[in-house]
């Protein structure tokens, strides 16, 4: 490492996060590679690129050793990969004295029962909720708040063990999944968050913050379907024109939600219900949206790639700083679809997606399984088969492309034994 030359850090590089060191090396960083815990999900620690990291540092957990590790660099900043690097982000830059979120409302940026409750005292529409350590505790609540109710970790990502609960015996079979397992990043469930069901379609609203004033990246479509008996798997994000009303509201909303949290610096990630009452939060992220290649998909109808912007925001502030309180602007139909698994066993050939290459809307793809893989039927953004990212300024080229894809799922599966 070189004490003289501009240093950057990423905790945890991993997802999205894997697109930061190449664009910060392009700008003269160092990039330095913190990883904030020794057991994170086997699925983000394969995405790693070491190549692109002039060090990789394991965080045993000790603060101020880390700090001190690091304060000969004098890093300019430091920036959170992923979800599971965001708590180590804010202790990490107020301790070294770097931009970013103030590690005051930390939790409340990580726990998802503790971010309902501050927007709610802030006066924002939520659900209603509780936390519960045990499967009887949950079914109390949720007959008194009435069904459906949802059950999912505190603070995970990916919609990993969320549950759509109907029945008293659907909520503990819930519970006793969730309470035996580890979320996401890594970290044991001792707790369940059972929520009031929202109405309404989702959204994505992706942000990049600086000072506390906000640009909206993007608002899209969040849309979920019925598969594999789940009803929350993943189907596809779309982006939608700003100037319609839903995506004006929502806009609107989530600058209130990112003042709310203090989420002043750096990239957000909402997930908002539009409810018959209005836009309610389901949750939101102090980082970049992922799986890695979704911004840059989203992009190619927007101008603007959010993992661009959020490096501009902290090195190159004079490109970022007038768009900060606007939003972006609609050049083309844009999306992130996925390919669902609807196999189980050991892959032992991959499906050949080389078909997509004739179509005029596809911008890429990218398989997530190798062979030898084990894979089951997609319930979570972590078991898909691809992500395919298609853009055209055509919209009927676009949905024809669409259907195409749609069409050929249950021919573009893997060989499993």
């Amino acid at each position: 490492m070189n004490a003289s030359r501009k240093t950057a850090v990423v905790v945890d590089p991993y997802s999205t996060g894997i697109l930061l060191a190449p664009r910060l090396r392009a700008r003269g960083y160092e990039v330095i590679a913190v990883q904030s815990r020794p057991d994170l999900a086997p699925s983000l620690l394969r995405s790693y690129q070491p190549d692109d990291f002039a060090a990789h540092i394991f965080h045993d957990g000790d603060l101020d050793a880390l700090a001190e590790r690091l304060r000969p660099l004098a890093p300019a900043f430091i920036l959170p990969g992923n979800e599971s690097a965001v708590e180590l982000t804010d202790a990490l830059g107020a301790v070294l004295g770097t931009q970013g979120n103030s590690p005051k409302l930390t939790a409340a940026r990580r726990n998802k029962f503790m971010m309902i409750e501050r927007l709610a005292a802030a006066g924002l529409l939520t659900a209603r909720q509780t936390m519960a350590t045990g499967a009887a505790e949950a079914v109390e609540w949720a007959a008194q708040a009435g069904w459906p109710v949802v059950a999912k970790p505190m603070a995970s990502a990916s919609t990993d063990h969320v549950y759509f609960c109907d029945t008293p015996a659907q909520l503990r079979a819930a519970v006793d999944a969730i309470l035996g397992s580890r979320d996401f990043c890594g970290s044991a469930n001792e707790r369940v968050l059972v929520q009031t069901y929202l109405d309404g379609l989702e959204y994505v609203v992706n942000t990049v913050s600086r000072g506390g004033r906000h640009y909206v990246c993007d608002v899209l479509l969040s849309a979920k379907r019925a598969l594999n008996g789940s009803p929350f798997v993943y189907d596809y994000y779309r982006l939608l024109p700003p100037e319609e009303p839903v995506a004006q509201a929502l806009m609107a909303y989530i600058r209130r939600v990112l003042d709310a949290l203090e989420i002043t610096d750096g990239a957000g990630h909402a997930e908002v219900r539009m409810t018959a009452r209005g836009p309610a939060l389901v949750e939101i992220a102090a980082r970049a949206m992922g799986p890695a290649g979704s911004t840059t998909g989203i992009a190619a109808g927007t101008g603007h790639d959010q993992v661009d912007l959020l490096v501009d925001a902290f090195d190159g502030a004079a490109a970022v700083g007038p768009l900060l309180d606007g939003h972006y602007r609609f050049q083309a139909d844009a999306m992130v679809l996925y390919l669902p698994v609807l196999v189980s066993g050991r892959v032992e050939a991959l499906p050949d997606l080389s078909i997509l290459d004739g179509m005029a809307s596809v911008r890429g793809y990218g398989l997530v399984p190798r062979v030898g893989d084990e894979v089951v039927p997609t319930l979570d953004l972590t078991q898909v088969l691809a992500k395919i990212y298609l853009a055209h300024p055509d919209r009927a080229v676009f949905e024809r492309d669409w259907a195409a894809i749609r069409s050929l799922e249950d021919r573009l599966q893997p060989t499993v034994a």
